[in-house]
């Protein structure tokens, strides 16, 4: 599987795909087959929201909880539709990564922040349903914060890293250098370092075959 990271929209390509349709919470229904094919904890995740489209921009299933966590990036229409240039921009990308090169399997994650200090994490990737004839995109919206303290939170059980490994790590998750790590943390550069070598050894050695 290919995977591409972008982080803003200044380099949106030209694309000859029509955008999406404005949304609706009344349109698409999964099976329950389907349902079980992608993950029920996928479809039921707290810190997650789902959108599944075709690739000819019919949408097949959209959570309640995405008008809300897209909020901030909305245009809402009287009926309740919904349409964001971000979830357009995404699956533009898809569809042209998927022509250039139609022998990979791409995913895209895409952090969006907002004016009002939001912070979103998109995560994007083709799906093939059984039942529908055409190759979906499945997209995850999250909490950026919360995904990066739940990815942190499980990195620190299985490494077994202090609570002030523990903080040090978060920030680095976070996109924090090491200057800035000191100065939140009020320690000095030196700390950060070992506290930094102390991670990546008890990272290593976790990875090796037992």
């Amino acid at each position: 599987m290919m995977t591409a990271s972008l982080s803003s929209k200044a380099d949106q390509p030209s694309s000859t795909h029509s955008p999406l349709q404005p949304l609706s919470l009344q349109k698409g229904q999964l099976t329950p087959s389907q349902i079980v094919q992608i993950g029920k904890t996928t479809l039921e995740t707290h810190i997650g929201s789902v959108l599944i489209v075709t690739d000819d921009n019919q949408v097949l299933y959209v959570t309640e909880s995405l008008p809300g966590r897209l909020k901030a990036l909305t245009e809402t229409g009287k009926d309740g539709s919904f349409t964001t240039q971000e979830i357009n921009f995404i699956c533009q990308v898809l569809k042209q990564s998927r022509d250039r090169f139609p022998s990979q399997n791409w995913a895209i994650e895409f952090d969006i922040f907002t004016k009002d200090a939001i912070s979103l994490r998109i995560r994007s990737r083709w799906l093939k349903l059984e039942g529908i004839d055409r190759p979906c995109i499945l997209l995850i919206v999250e909490d950026r914060q919360q995904f990066i303290q739940d990815m942190v939170l499980d990195e620190v059980q299985d490494w077994g890293l202090t609570a002030r490994e523990r903080e040090v790590w978060l920030l680095h998750r976070d996109g924090y250098t090491y200057k800035q790590i000191a100065a939140k943390l009020y320690i000095t550069l030196n700390t950060v370092k070992k506290h930094m070598r102390s991670i990546h050894a008890k990272r290593k050695v976790q990875a090796e075959p037992s």
